[in-house]
Parts: structure tokens; C-alpha cells; sequence
């Protein structure tokens, strides 16, 4: 898995989880927005109130984590604890009635349980991939491969007295 799929791939997902959640939250600040949009765009964006904060909260700070600490090991990390936090979300959606006083129906859980743990797998694979890397590095003094070595340099000849 590299480094660059694991980061686009969360960048699309906390993106798109800001953009679900802000619109979820004005679906509900709003009251005449849902009666005229279409059909789609309602059950997209027609998630309850604390749920809309649940992926505002993770998308803002998605996004924080990925641009403010841009290394393969922070990604596979925060695939990681967000494969954690969803797969733990889709499991109790599914075997709670409304887990939390979150309304958590069948689209909720069948998003759940395909972003949570492909993300979650997302992670492992990142954090074994960074791990090989990084022990590969410590193993033989050289960089990981895909990365250019740098040459020695000579010491420069002394003269003698």
C-alpha cells in the first residue's frame, strides 16, 4: 500500500465526511430544505443533529492531522483509530437500537460497516508497510527503498607536516 494512496484516500474521506455532516446540520437548522431537494440529496444529508457533529468533528480534524502532520506514519495512524472508532460505530448500530440516542438505521449501518473497517484495514496495512520501512531503514544504515541514497562524500585529503 503506498504512502500516496493511503493519503488520498483520507483526504477524500474527511473531506467528504466535513461535507456530509455540514450539510446534515443544515438539513436540520433549516426546516424548509429537505422538503425541496430531491430524494438522494435528503438521504445523503438526512443524518440527526449529533450524528452531523460526529462527522464534522472527525473531518475537521481529519483534515487538521493531514495537513499539519504529512508523514505516512500519521496517516496510517489515523486510518487506524478511524477504522477503530467506525468499525466499533457499526457494530453498535447494529446491535442497538439507536446506539447513544444516535439515529442509526440501515444506510447509517451500511456505511459504517464498509467505511470503518476497509478503513480500519487501510491503517493495519499503512502501519506494517511504515514499520517495514522504518525497521528496514534502522537494519542496514540505508534509506527505505523508492528513496534515492545519497552518495558519500569523501573527507577531504589532509596535507601532512
Amino acid at each position: 500500500m503506498t504512502a500516496r494512496l493511503v493519503r488520498g484516500y483520507l483526504f477524500f474521506l474527511m473531506v467528504g465526511l466535513f461535507v456530509q455532516g455540514v450539510g446534515s446540520l443544515l438539513f436540520r437548522l433549516v426546516s424548509w430544505l429537505p422538503a425541496h431537494s430531491p430524494l438522494l440529496v435528503r438521504g445523503a444529508f438526512g443524518i440527526d443533529f449529533s450524528h452531523s457533529w460526529i462527522h464534522i468533528v472527525w473531518g475537521a480534524a481529519g483534515v487538521v492531522v493531514l495537513v499539519t502532520r504529512p508523514d505516512p506514519r500519521s496517516d496510517a495512524w489515523l486510518a487506524f483509530t478511524f477504522g477503530v472508532f467506525y468499525t466499533s460505530f457499526a457494530i453498535l448500530g447494529v446491535t442497538i437500537h439507536h446506539p447513544l440516542g444516535l439515529q442509526l438505521d440501515a444506510f447509517e449501518n451500511g456505511f459504517h460497516l464498509v467505511a470503518g473497517p476497509l478503513t480500519l484495514l487501510v491503517g493495519v496495512l499503512a502501519l506494517r508497510s511504515s514499520g517495514q520501512r522504518a525497521s528496514g531503514q534502522r537494519a542496514s544504515g540505508q534509506p527505505p527503498s523508492g528513496q534515492p541514497s545519497r552518495p558519500a562524500v569523501p573527507a577531504p585529503a589532509r596535507d601532512s607536516p
